[in-house]
């Protein structure tokens, strides 16, 4: 268990977040003494349509159930691990919540979240997208409300120009890559390395999937130190070679809007950068196209970067009934499809019959962004189910072999991807100290090994999902 001792630092982070329409004490579902049952309800989802959508959500819910008032609070990606641990340390109420996928089992594991088998149940298990459940021992710990899969913007007027079609294999895309880098002050691509979360292996994963391995196998030994990783880690330094400088220790928003602004001839991100693109830089979104990322020869660009996010429910909050209810009544049917509408192709529903009715509205949707780039989103919604993240997925990718993603969440995965990450100082220190790429892969490979063995031994009762 943690320890209960917080830091004046921590206890400002959890004094930051912002509670939508409500005081930080009825945010963490202390009543006024009236007997309202209070859901507090926590989220990183910050873009205006979603949480018009949510507010709307919870008016009906308070309506249909008299006497409950769901809480809305806002906490960003950033300093999404540091707040909930604060909060957990601190015994806040956070009830229903959005967890970093990377810590779900572990704080199954240690008792913080509540079983939501019976609610998977009810939704019935076969609806669920591969990889998108998080099981230990039987029992269901969250509840998975997105799905997504990172592409390849390009700029097809660029690639004309030069006479480059659009790259298919590994071999075309770093051609083209390196042709049209520094041409009139653009860079080669948009893509980065940091610390932020999951960021720097959502560029490197598919170069390691398409390489025919995974970070980890099914049973939690270290795949990342076979010698076809070396080979896709040196791939994709290769690609990298050609972003600007700065984007060796940057953040999301920084590389979209360096694609955004016209400065960069290829991007690899979600489907967020499509919707913001079509708002901001409608020129740019004319000549834009969206292909799979083609990053090596095992079923090249069929497999990607796949990252997902959930809500689970804090085992300690005050009114589990209700907020249960709530969380489902959130994350299912009508409200489903209008949450992944609000912002199409980045938000796509990980229940196969709400996916379905997604696919239909892009043919008769009003909607300007479906109907002028709807091609965009099918792309997405194609390789969503061969989309993948290490650390939910472990060992779907095995010498060569992939039977489809499976659902084997990495218990370890808070260590392994802990600030800063292995493989994000990998990355960095062969593009900006010139590090020697084996040397800084073996020194990655050492720190992946530690971070399952610690955990390992520290819980010898585990046995994988898959």
């Amino acid at each position: 268990m943690p320890s209960a001792r917080v830091s004046r630092r921590g206890l400002l982070t959890l004094a930051a977040a912002i509670p939508i329409g409500s005081s930080l004490l009825s945010a963490c579902g202390a009543g006024d003494g009236s007997g309202e049952k209070v859901v507090p309800f926590y989220t990183t989802e910050s873009d205006p349509k979603s949480l018009a959508l949510y507010r709307s959500v919870i008016r009906k819910f308070e309506h249909e159930h008299p006497g409950v008032t769901v809480k809305m609070t806002l906490y960003s990606d950033e300093n999404q691990l540091q707040y909930l641990q604060t909060a957990m340390q601190t015994g806040t109420d956070i009830g229903v919540f959005a967890p970093p996928a990377a810590n779900i089992l572990d704080w199954a594991v240690k008792g913080y979240l509540l079983p939501l088998t019976g609610m998977i149940e009810d939704i019935g298990e076969d609806d669920f997208l591969p990889g998108t459940r998080i099981v230990h021992r039987g029992e269901d710990y969250a509840m998975p409300f997105q799905a997504n899969a990172s592409v390849l913007y390009y700029r097809r007027d660029l690639l004309d120009k030069a006479g480059i079609e659009p790259p298919r294999t590994y071999g075309q895309f770093l051609g083209a890559v390196r042709e049209l880098h520094g041409r009139d002050g653009i860079d080669g691509i948009s893509s980065g390395a940091g610390n932020t979360p999951g960021m720097t292996t959502q560029f490197l994963a598919p170069y390691v999937y398409q390489a025919g391995w995974d970070y980890y196998g099914p049973d939690g030994e270290v795949l990342f130190g076979e010698d076809e990783v070396l080979d896709a880690v040196k791939r994709h330094v290769a690609i990298m070679r050609y972003a600007r400088k700065g984007a060796y220790n940057t953040n999301y928003p920084d590389l979209m809007n360096t694609y955004i602004s016209g400065k960069a001839a290829f991007a690899t991100m979600a489907g967020r950068l499509g919707v913001n693109l079509a708002a901001q830089n409608p020129r740019i979104a004319e000549v834009t196209g969206v292909l799979p990322v083609p990053a090596g020869p095992f079923r090249t660009g069929r497999l990607a970067y796949g990252g997902k996010n959930q809500y689970s429910v804090f085992a300690h909050t005050r009114h589990r009934r209700e907020a249960r209810a709530f969380l489902k009544e959130l994350t299912t049917g009508e409200n489903a499809l209008k949450f992944a509408l609000t912002v199409p192709g980045h938000l796509v529903p990980p229940l196969k019959s709400v996916k379905a009715r997604m696919r239909e509205e892009i043919g008769v949707s009003d909607d300007p962004y479906l109907r002028k780039h709807g091609d965009w989103v099918r792309t997405i919604l194609d390789l969503v189910p061969h989309a993948m993240s290490p650390d939910m997925a472990m060992g779907s990718v095995v010498h060569g072999v992939y039977d489809g993603k499976r659902s084997n969440p990495c218990p370890w995965a808070g260590k392994a991807w802990a600030p800063p990450p292995p493989d994000a100082s990998m990355v960095q220190s062969i593009l900006l100290r010139g590090d020697d790429p084996e040397q800084a892969w073996r020194r990655a490979v050492d720190e992946f090994a530690f971070a399952a063995r610690d955990w390992q031994s520290a819980n010898p009762q585990w046995r994988p999902a898959a």
